[in-house]
């Protein structure tokens, strides 16, 4: 795009007017399968605590009718921007939700375009385009930050601070605004945006609750914009109180933001958890798992575990202490420990916690987390292991497990899917969801998929 204006100005001229038929076939497809991924993980994530709390904040006040947006898996109607609040908070409760993009654009993105298609009137290739639109500004804006890495090492939780792009520009195009609305949109989400990382050091909700509160955000932008309220057009470059100045001083690559803007699209960087714990823990949990199979090496065996990170790694991930369930999912060693004891990393293995049990706490001890290497860009810990028979291997891999790279095959996804769903609203409801998706670009109105996210709370 080499159209003159600012960095908000270009990009929200490219989204308010490119039409569903301009768009790569690759891209269309990825955006229904991580459409699925996130109903999925917020459905699970429905009936969570913190959830529960965000709800309950939500209601206050309000005086609950059948109007409103439905929140996934649950009996509970609410005013559209509370249901992206509290769905964005589902969907980011089990540590299920995709990652990549600013963090977790699913999180932010799939809420704002679900509580939005309540009022009606969008079909479903338009849903498509806003999700489209939400992952690739998300993903931008943190690429124009410094990159996950850069930007999240100053103590900002990237998913809050560039989530809220996103969220504004997939409710923009909901709400069919002009590219002058949606730069408005785009520069009010970005004048009150934040999230910070003090939730590490005591498992607080706030870390699950950053991309409900962000949906939130730009879903409002978006509204105050359609309303006539002006947002800053140099949100992001201008010299003093633009957000790269502000959120990313002395890091921010401002030329990265619109590199690609129509021919590259940034859900092709995102991925899909196939473990129920931070993306940081993934690659290290595939190298145990490979060294296992390789050796026939079972729990007992283990000696010893040391991950070679750098001092990021250690910061986030060095924990021994388990109190919550952020603590056993943020945890390197309780990660390790359960993976080497059951050979899985599903949610039953962090909920509830097994960091009581001798032969985790043993495993959990003998677990090191040493920042003794430089990691690259997208680059993880490798691990080496300690047999008790004297074999001691390293194991770095490069792309995890659901990976862009790597990604889950649709047997995986679909099994993924199924076991969130399924024992929440049933089988039946499980394949109307799925069918769904699948027909979503033929979807006249986009408020059908809406509806049958609803579940009971009788």
């Amino acid at each position: 795009m080499n159209a003159g204006g600012t960095l908000t100005e270009r990009a929200a001229r490219y989204w308010a007017n490119v039409a569903y038929d301009d768009l790569p076939p690759e891209a269309l497809r990825l955006t229904k399968r991580f459409l699925i991924d996130t109903l999925a993980a917020g459905i699970a994530g429905a009936r969570t605590p913190v959830v529960e709390s965000t709800i309950r904040a939500a209601q206050a006040g309000f005086e609950g009718t059948d109007a409103g947006a439905v929140v996934w898996g649950r009996g509970v109607r609410l005013p559209i921007p509370q249901a992206a609040l509290v769905n964005g908070t589902a969907a980011h409760a089990l540590e299920l939700d995709d990652f990549g993009g600013c963090g977790h654009s699913g999180a932010v993105v799939v809420p704002v375009v679900c509580a939005l298609a309540a009022r009606g009137g969008v079909s479903g290739r338009e849903a498509i385009v806003a999700i489209l639109a939400g992952y690739d500004l998300a993903a931008r804006v943190l690429e124009g930050a410094g990159g996950y890495r850069p930007h999240n090492a100053l103590g900002w939780h990237s998913t809050g601070t560039c989530g809220s792009f996103g969220a504004a520009a997939a409710a923009a195009r909901m709400l069919r605004l002009d590219s002058e609305r949606t730069a408005d949109a785009l520069g009010i989400a970005g004048t009150f945006t934040g999230g910070v990382w003090a939730f590490l050091v005591d498992g607080a909700d706030t870390k699950r609750f950053h991309p409900g509160k962000t949906a939130e955000n730009g879903l409002s932008a978006a509204l105050l914009a359609q309303a006539g309220m002006s947002g800053p057009r140099q949100i992001l470059e201008a010299e003093w109180g633009g957000f790269y100045g502000t959120y990313s001083h002395g890091i921010a690559t401002p030329e990265l933001t619109l590199e690609g803007l129509g021919t590259a699209f940034r859900i092709e960087r995102s991925g899909m958890k196939p473990y129920a714990c931070c993306r940081g823990l993934h690659c290290t949990i595939d190298a145990l798992l490979e060294l296992m199979a390789e050796t026939g090496a079972k729990a007992s065996d283990i000696d010893a575990m040391i991950v070679h990170g750098n001092e990021q790694t250690v910061r986030q991930f060095d924990r021994q202490e388990i109190g919550t369930l952020l603590d056993a999912q943020f945890s390197m060693p309780y990660a390790l420990a359960v993976v080497a004891d059951s050979g899985r990393a599903t949610i039953d293995q962090f909920a509830p916690s097994r960091a009581d049990e001798p032969a985790i706490r043993r495993l959990m001890r003998a677990t090191r987390v040493v920042p003794d290497r430089d990691l690259g860009v997208g680059a993880y810990p490798p691990l080496e292991l300690h047999l008790k028979d004297g074999r001691r291997i390293e194991r770095g891999v490069a792309f995890g497990k659901g990976a862009p790279e790597n990604p889950l095959s649709d047997a995986e996804l679909a099994l993924k899917v199924e076991s969130l769903v399924a024992p929440a609203l049933g089988a039946q409801r499980h394949r109307e969801i799925v069918v769904a998706v699948e027909r979503l670009d033929e979807m006249p109105d986009v408020s059908a998929l809406a509806d049958l996210l609803a579940g009971s709370d009788a």
